[in-house]
């Protein structure tokens, strides 16, 4: 199997799928319902614009921001290949 996901081994294809699974999660991160919650939203984080907490937090949101379309053409292509592939 060239993409590794069935088997307990580290291959190219299963660290692939990983960073896209992770990059999904921290996409799909909502500011208002959850991280605004426990202090990390932009908007609150502004105030100290030096602060680790604020630095993560803007990441997050350019994160949020710039990686929306093509993180939908990565997903579209995983699995397409995942179904050619196996």
């Amino acid at each position: 199997m060239i993409w590794g996901i069935s088997s307990m081994g580290l291959t190219l294809g299963s660290i692939v799928v990983a960073t896209l699974l992770v990059a999904n999660a921290l996409a799909i991160l909502h500011e208002e319902r959850f991280l605004s919650k426990w202090g990390w939203g932009y908007e609150q984080t502004r105030m100290d614009p030096t602060s680790i907490k604020a630095q993560i937090s803007r990441l997050l949101y350019a994160f949020r921001v710039i990686m929306r379309v093509p993180l939908i053409i990565l997903n579209i292509l995983t699995i397409v290949m995942l179904l050619i592939l196996g």
